[in-house]
């Protein structure tokens, strides 16, 4: 935590100890406490010494009373964030630190900032529609020239050019010419084979996230996350219902979302902007299984990895042609 500051403000790091408060046991558990001085400015960080998935509306509460009682700026420390847990933090205003390079201070000028540490090599993981042309040929066929996939996919056939680029180079798919065309061919055809040698590739196609009071979703709109994973396993209904729809429809121009917290829970609808569009391997009033199982990269609750195992095996029989 200490080398992210340095990183972050270099000889403007006045001080940086670690100290201790008198606190409830709830607000201590778990946590480690340093105060910081940053240019003449003191504030206190609670890092979480144990990465555990939070709730968003409890760190806003608990950071009241920590301030309350401290009587400081407080910040919320971690080891590692997800682009959605940072996202979620920052729309609730919720100040933050964190070890693989985001930081959130608005108390100091500081929106967010990104230092020698990356939180993820971009490069290495799939882009958008390279993960959803690794989706054609997982599920469908093993074979397709370019202009193929790309009336398939609804995009622009140079965007499957750039896709299958991506797989070529992770020894995904082979490119052969048969004339004028370019025919793309999986590199393994045993399904379990090829999703593992992909696996690792693999991105969140959540983009952000939009809580909506009694939302009119078209009947077609596949459901998603902890919603659809009750409804694929022994796992209990969530607090929201949960759809997943394309970033880029008009359904989003000016919508306005409104604060979970202040509504009552069963009038609400949680919409997942996804970068790819879920409707083209959606099933059943599904999103696709992989897809699904990539919402939950981050979690690290032992009920849904459980459950997620179920979703796995859907893989080999999902929309085969």
């Amino acid at each position: 935590m200490k080398k992210l500051f340095e990183q972050v403000y270099g000889r403007k790091l006045n001080s940086f100890e670690e100290t201790k408060y008198s606190l409830p046991l709830y607000l201590q558990d778990g946590k480690k406490f340093y105060r910081v001085t940053v240019l003449g400015k003191t504030f206190v960080v609670a890092f979480f010494e144990t990465q555990e998935r939070f709730n968003i509306k409890t760190l806003k509460k608990q950071l009241a009373l920590y301030q309350n009682a401290i009587k400081e700026d407080v910040v919320y420390g971690f080891d590692k964030i997800s682009s959605f847990q940072r996202r979620s933090m920052i729309e609730n205003e919720v100040p933050f630190v964190s070890c693989n390079g985001q930081m959130y201070l608005p108390f100091m000028g500081v929106l967010f900032e990104k230092c020698a540490i990356a939180e993820d090599v971009v490069k290495d993981r799939f882009a958008p529609c390279s993960q959803l042309l690794f989706l054609l040929f997982l599920y469908e066929n093993d074979s397709y020239t370019k202009l193929e996939a790309a009336k398939r996919l609804h995009v622009l056939p140079m965007a499957i050019s750039r896709a299958s680029k991506q797989l070529h180079e992770k020894g995904l798919i082979e490119e052969n010419k048969q004339g004028t065309e370019i025919v793309m061919n999986v590199s393994v055809k045993d399904r379990r084979d090829l999703y593992e040698k992909a696996v690792k590739n693999f991105i969140n196609p959540i983009q952000s996230v939009i809580y909506l009071s009694d939302a009119r979703v078209d009947i077609s709109t596949p459901a998603s996350g902890e919603f659809s994973l009750s409804r694929r396993s022994d796992m209990g209904y969530p607090k929201y219902a949960e759809y997943a729809l394309y970033k880029d429809l008009s359904f989003f121009k000016g919508l306005v979302g409104v604060d979970p917290d202040l509504n009552y829970e069963s009038d609400i609808v949680r919409i997942q902007k996804w970068k790819y569009d879920p409707l083209i391997f959606s099933y059943n009033g599904q999103v696709d299984p992989v897809s699904l199982m990539c919402t939950f990269a981050d979690t690290t609750d032992e009920r849904i990895h459980k459950c997620l195992e179920d979703v796995k095996e859907e893989i080999w029989n999902w929309r085969r042609i």
